[in-house]
């Protein structure tokens, strides 16, 4: 085997993230409709008359009349060819009419809540936070692991171990990295991720024994969209086997554009990444309705970030430690936004 070949195998990187829906878990709770806040059974009359009575005294989020939010979309297949990216789940928008709570978020701002959704559980102690993945998170070209300790002033689990894949390919599988952590400490309920890289970059070579899904053409090939259908299984089967363990919520962040003919990649790296992207955004977007409200999974894009920063890459797919750096900084206001990872008395989460 050539040293590059040797570099492609026990190298990682992360161009593909693939993520899917499965069948639901047979012990999943259904979550019921709203209910009359009352349960007084007044007539109309009467309530014309309380609801006269009470005029100026319900505060809206802008002052306007409510919206009742739209139900969930379905979760697309497995095997859909165009899926969806939005679901249709209701919005956390301070400015929007709907029927949510309000709370104060850790910024100081107002963060809408479903009433019917739990909150994000608040940090009371760093392990409660298990980080997964490849070489994008763990990695000696970069420093993120230091970069997301220093904007989050935590220490979470660090499981992530370069050149993992997902579902096939690679050096070993990513869902295991969480499975030995969760055994090991159960007290967690919050997921940093990414993962699918290394399915394509260190493929299998029983499916792609000669890089094809690197090359132009590969969105089309059924050998490499087989690689981002395994993908999505194992990711799937991950997720909801995090829900049952009482994981709440995961932050699962996209790769970016990389360059192409390194040392690492092929010509086209990219075509397959694009491929998968919005697989992987309707999938997470749709992991709270499949999970049955106990999982949610917030979908992070870094292409956008990445955009216009060729300086940001070390000499083959990786960030150096300025890449590193702006992807700590962008996914910890994400997760500020979210109020996910937020430290017990933020306000925004559940003591």
């Amino acid at each position: 085997m050539t040293p590059l070949r040797l570099s492609r195998v026990f190298s990682s990187c992360a161009l593909v993230l693939a993520v899917a829906c499965g069948s639901d878990s047979p012990d999943d709770v259904k979550l019921g409709g709203a209910k009359d806040p009352t349960g007084t059974g007044d007539s109309d009359e009467d309530s014309a008359d309380e609801d006269e009575a009470d005029k100026g005294a319900t505060t809206k989020l802008d002052g306007g009349s409510k919206v009742t939010p739209k139900p969930d979309a379905a979760v697309p297949a497995l095997d859909a060819k165009v899926p969806t990216a939005d679901t249709g789940a209701p919005k956390a928008d301070a400015g929007a009419k709907t029927d949510a709570a309000v709370v104060t978020g850790v910024d100081g701002g107002v963060v809408a809540v479903d009433p019917a959704r739990p909150k994000p559980k608040c940090m009371k102690k760093d392990s409660q936070l298990i980080v997964v993945g490849d070489s994008y998170i763990n990695w000696l070209s970069h420093t993120f692991p230091d970069d997301i300790v220093k904007e989050s002033g935590q220490k979470w689990r660090m499981e992530a171990i370069g050149g993992t894949s997902m579902g096939s390919g690679g050096i070993g599988p990513i869902p295991d990295q969480f499975y030995n952590s969760i055994k090991a400490d159960p007290d967690a309920h919050s997921i940093l991720m990414d993962g699918g890289g290394n399915d394509i970059l260190v493929a299998d070579p029983t499916i792609d024994l000669f890089h094809e899904c690197q090359e132009p053409g590969s969105s089309k090939k059924e050998n490499c969209q087989k690689i981002v259908r395994l993908a999505l299984e194992a990711a799937d089967k991950l997720t909801l086997d995090a829900a049952a363990k009482g994981i709440r919520d995961v932050v699962y962040f996209f790769y970016p554009h990389v360059p192409a003919n390194t040392i690492l990649s092929g010509s086209n790296p990219d075509e397959i990444l694009d491929y998968a992207l919005p697989m992987v955004k309707s999938f997470c977007d749709g992991r709270e309705a499949k999970t049955n409200g106990k999982l949610r999974c917030h979908f992070v894009d870094l292409v956008p970030l990445f955009e216009g920063h060729k300086d940001w890459f070390n000499e083959d797919i990786h960030p150096n430690s300025k890449g590193s750096a702006a992807m700590a900084k962008h996914l910890w206001q994400v997760m500020k936004d979210k109020c996910i990872g937020q430290k017990s008395g933020a306000g925004c989460c559940e003591e």
